[in-house]
């Protein structure tokens, strides 16, 4: 058995981002004051500042925490199945099904980004160019399988960005503003459609 041991620097910062999440879930981020996280933490607020210069710095790590977080998710379910098609549904099921379980969070996130927008939109161009090289990876397996047409492949990346870009806008529209009922038993039916007019 292995035993990961952390430093007193990491812990504070995980407990910094975990109360942090918790507090912007509750009252967003412009009601949350440095003073509130240090509190949340059991901490006095200079040993935040030690590690935080300010509350948009901690922002950013909280909306990189939760991004990463449903990016392992969804990996770790695409990894487990073989054929490039399971990978594909599994990739949007479980791409939602986790934006879903953080959908107070994001609906914060969505609201300060209108403010925040410069600051956040380079962690977002990041983990974006991450879930578009993923979904090329699938449909590259699929199209080297012949599962997906081998008319797929001069268009591959342009694929691979849109079907990343309309799960951002599934997620907004179908989880956070609820604009669909019973999406996750519609979000089947959806993607044997997209995953019909990509077959062989």
């Amino acid at each position: 058995m292995t035993y990961v041991t952390i430093s007193k620097e990491e812990q504070l910062k995980a407990e910094a981002i975990l109360s942090a999440q918790k507090l912007f879930q509750q009252f967003g981020l412009h009601k949350t004051t440095m003073e509130d996280i240090a509190k949340a933490m059991g901490r006095g607020k200079s040993t935040l500042y030690y590690y935080y210069k300010s509350k948009d710095e901690i922002f950013n790590e909280v909306v990189k925490h939760e991004i990463v977080e449903v990016f392992k998710k969804t990996k770790l379910a695409i990894d487990k199945v073989d054929t490039a098609e399971e990978k594909l549904k599994v990739y949007f099921s479980i791409s939602l099904k986790a934006v879903k379980s953080k959908a107070i969070l994001y609906k914060v996130i969505r609201g300060e980004l209108l403010d925040n927008i410069t600051q956040v939109s380079v962690l977002l161009k990041k983990f974006n160019t991450q879930e578009v090289q993923s979904i090329k990876e699938i449909l590259i397996l699929g199209i080297n399988n012949e599962e997906f047409t081998i008319l797929l492949n001069d268009e591959v990346d342009l694929f691979a960005y849109s079907v990343v870009s309309a799960l951002r806008s599934l997620a907004f529209d179908m989880v956070l503003e609820e604009k669909f009922p019973n999406w996750d038993e519609r979000l089947n039916g959806l993607t044997d459609i997209i995953i019909r007019g990509i077959k062989k």
